[in-house]
């Protein structure tokens, strides 16, 4: 895997669980049947009906833009329970975005809690995602599966029965 392939999706998976992460660059995938993302398909397809949706940018899906005083792209999400992946998802689109010569920011919102969030790119943050690119780019070379660390999210996840055998 070449440091350009990484998607955002991938980022998104580093920063929750590394091991799904793994399965999902081996094309292993427990997601068709998972009532959450269902869920969250649905709210996206019928939240902001009159923005235009998934804006492609290199290998990026931007949820929605707009544009006021500055660019800002949105990432919708069902919930703001577990938001450090979305987080660094909208995060790595910002990223991408500056390397294309835009300047932009980022709103995380959540329809179903009427809650949205602000998000500016740092240089820190610049810095952790170069880093986190390259890891990706390592992981996808494991012969096996990282370890299982197991979180308190653990239970809601599709993959939960594969990792903890």
């Amino acid at each position: 895997m070449k440091v350009n392939e990484v998607t955002g999706v991938m980022v998104q998976y580093y920063k929750v669980c590394v091991r799904e992460l793994w399965f999902y660059l081996n094309q292993v995938n427990m997601n068709y049947d998972n009532d959450d993302i269902n869920i969250g398909k649905l709210l996206h397809e019928n939240s902001y009906k009159r923005e235009r949706k998934e804006i492609r940018v290199d290998n990026i899906v931007i949820d929605f833009v707009k544009f006021e005083d500055k660019l800002t792209i949105f990432e919708v999400k069902k919930s703001s329970k577990l938001t450090i992946g979305a987080l660094y998802q909208l995060y790595y689109y910002l990223y991408i975005l500056k390397k294309a010569g835009f300047e932009a920011d980022g709103m995380l919102v959540y329809p179903r809690e009427k809650k949205r969030e602000k998000i500016v790119l740092t240089d820190e943050i610049i810095e952790e995602l170069d880093e986190i690119i390259l890891d990706i780019t390592e992981i996808a070379k494991y012969e096996t599966p990282p370890k299982c660390d197991v979180k308190p999210y653990c239970k809601r996840c599709s993959f939960m029965e594969l990792c903890l055998i």
